[in-house]
């Protein structure tokens, strides 16, 4: 954990962001590697700007906190290295874009969906390693090529372009309304955490969605 990190509101505003700007760098830098067909290598790349969005997401988020308590910046400090928990933040986004893009289209829907669910913060991981490195799996020596394909690359290029889309008007909103909203929270007896409930919403969608003829 970066101990004698600085957080308070001008840091939160600048990495939430700088880190948005860096993840339309990366995409771009992943766009030119995936017209060369370098399908490992853009991958990475576009895995990396999921994790700065989700970066950028847990700084506004904290950012509206009505009172932000010793243990939410231990807990942010902890976090702002780690690549796991980036990953799982920028994937609550992933049952709005779902709402958004799918509205009407049942099975697109529900394949959206179960890859979402079923996506897993550590295989995500590993696959971005895999991606840049060579491994050993069993018996056998494996480079990133026979690792990570076309088919990989281009799911993590939807992932990565969906939820920079889906954050950007977000974070731009927080951002330039953040003190607003804790005014608001204040006076109204809100919660003190604007946190997304990622299971929860996921949950309220399936439910929503299974429910339709």
């Amino acid at each position: 954990m970066r101990i004698n990190m600085t957080i308070n509101d001008e840091i939160l505003r600048n990495v939430a962001q700088k880190s948005m700007q860096n993840a339309e760098l990366l995409m771009s830098d992943a766009d030119l590697l995936k017209v060369e067909k370098r399908y490992q290598r853009a991958y990475a790349l576009y895995q990396f700007s999921m994790e700065e969005v989700g970066k950028a997401l847990s700084s506004v988020l904290l950012l509206t906190l009505i009172d932000q308590r010793p243990e939410d910046i231990e807990k942010y400090k902890k976090n702002f290295s780690k690549h796991q928990p980036k990953i799982k933040r920028s994937a609550t986004l992933d049952t709005f874009i779902c709402q958004v893009l799918y509205k009407g289209d049942y099975e697109g829907a529900m394949f959206f969906l179960k890859a979402t669910i079923s996506e897993d913060e550590k295989e995500l991981d590993q696959n971005k390693n895999h991606s840049l490195y060579t491994d050993i799996i069993g018996n056998d020596v494996k480079a990133p090529r026979e690792m990570i394909g076309e088919e990989k690359m281009n799911f993590i290029c939807f992932k990565a372009i969906t939820r920079y889309k889906m954050a950007q008007p977000f974070v731009n909103m927080i951002l330039e309304h953040y003190e607003e909203l804790r005014q608001y929270q204040k006076e109204n007896g809100a919660n003190r955490n604007m946190s997304i409930d990622s299971e929860e919403a996921a949950k309220e969608f399936w439910d929503e969605i299974l429910s339709k003829d």
